[in-house]
């Protein structure tokens, strides 16, 4: 058994799959995921798991670029991102649906906060 890391076999899997600028979506409950992306539901009820907590255990294991998030996103949601990776893309919210759409997977979480929606586009350790 795993030790340490992502417990999630999937997550764990994409994680360790990818490379510079390859993309993985961590969204709330109601965004819309394309059948033509992985889609990796966590959802077990509302709120549960929140955003924050997935994100953070993604965070354990990936080395983060830049954070893709909608113009749309409170300034809770942004502060937050911004604690995680001071370069933050800012572009529509039917934009982030495209890039989402087009990401190496899409985590939805229990989060019920409208907007809390992120791209995570993946850095270098070199």
């Amino acid at each position: 058994m795993k030790k340490t890391g992502i417990f999630n076999s999937e997550i764990s899997s994409i994680v360790a799959s990818m490379g510079h600028t390859d993309k993985i979506a961590v969204v709330d409950m109601g965004f819309p995921i394309s059948n033509n992306v992985k889609k990796i539901d966590l959802v077990v009820d509302k709120g549960i798991p929140s955003l924050e907590e997935v994100v953070k255990s993604i965070l354990k294991e990936l080395s983060i670029e830049k954070i893709i998030i909608a113009k749309e996103s409170s300034e809770e949601f942004i502060s937050m991102m911004k604690k995680i990776n001071k370069n933050i893309e800012i572009v529509s919210h039917e934009e982030l649906k495209k890039i989402a759409n087009n990401s190496k997977a899409v985590v939805r979480t229990g989060e019920v906060k409208p907007y809390f929606n992120a791209i995570f586009v993946s850095g270098v350790i070199f």
